[in-house]
């Protein structure tokens, strides 16, 4: 499984990084830790492109975004737990080097070979770089924070997990708060079952988080009749037999209004992106759950 987890410098984003290693424990996972540097033209401080001309003239001088990665890939490793002894293979590689003004030069590079984990930089509007990454990289899943940085005067007209969660590829895991051990998953069914591949995170992540697993539905009206459709229900017999605790519950509401409710006594709210398939648009539910800062895990 490939993840992609984004780092903005906030604690919630190492969050992000200490949960996804809980995955890559359970699958053969191959992590990438992504810093998105807001471009404008009165950006100051370092200016990347002129730096790699220079980097390796002088690497220890590390950028600030490089090392909040190095703590997002320390925190994701000391907390995957189950690959101690794994070292970060390093080969020799001949490269041809910008030295500035148009002139290259001919050097060595150490490159890692064969690592789990990767670090990437990228500049522009950081919700249109996360979905870049996504797209190009063909990632699995997404896990961001869901605070933005302190002093991006940028927030009041950008919300950067909602966009992410709203148009990426793939699911999209919105961190708001910590994820301790044993607490417990919502797992939301609408009119349409979820995908296998959400059911399917949600099942690693139950199992390595030691959670009991709630499988709702909020109904418009009360229908005494109601049952759950086929596919739910092998899903709950087969969580059953593999040794996870799972329940079921028929509630009637207002979807949003009830989920709202119940999610502060859940570590993870896992919902479908849009139950009325609209194109780039969240439906009501995971929106407002998002926003209200819940740890979710959006389906695609």
């Amino acid at each position: 499984m490939k993840t992609l987890i984004c780092i903005d410098g906030h604690d919630l984003a190492l969050k992000a990084a200490k949960l996804a290693a809980k995955f890559a424990c359970t699958t053969n996972s191959e992590a990438t830790f992504l810093y998105v540097r807001r471009y404008r033209r009165d950006t100051r401080g370092y200016n990347i492109p002129r730096k790699t001309t220079e980097v390796f003239a002088n690497w220890k001088e590390e950028l600030p975004e490089i090392k909040y990665l190095h703590e997002a890939e320390s925190v994701f490793k000391k907390n995957r737990g189950c690959r101690e002894n794994e070292t970060e293979l390093e080969e020799l590689h001949r490269a041809l080097v910008h030295v500035g003004d148009g002139v290259f030069e001919e050097g060595t590079v150490r490159l890692r070979s064969a690592g789990s984990t990767h670090l990437k930089i990228r500049e522009g509007i950081p919700h249109e770089e996360i979905l870049k990454e996504a797209e190009e990289g063909h990632y699995d899943l997404v896990m961001l924070g869901a605070r933005h940085v302190a002093g991006c005067h940028w927030y009041d007209i950008e919300h950067i997990p909602l966009s992410v969660a709203q148009k990426a590829p793939c699911p999209v895991t919105v961190i708001g708060r910590e994820f301790e051990d044993g607490q417990p998953l919502l797992v939301c069914v609408g009119k349409k079952d979820l995908p296998e591949s959400t059911l399917h995170l949600g099942r690693v992540l139950a199992k390595r988080m030691k959670s009991e697993i709630k499988v709702l539905t909020v109904l418009g009206t009360s229908e005494p009749t109601f049952q759950f459709s086929k596919r739910v229900s092998s899903m709950i017999a087969e969580w059953a037999e593999d040794t996870l605790k799972v329940s079921s519950k028929v509630l009637t509401g207002d979807p949003a209004k009830v989920i709202l409710e119940v999610a502060p006594n859940y570590g993870l709210v896992v919902c479908s992106a849009n139950e009325k398939r609209k194109k780039n648009r969240l439906g009501k539910v995971p929106k407002k759950v998002l926003c209200r800062q819940f740890n979710v895990l959006v389906s695609r």
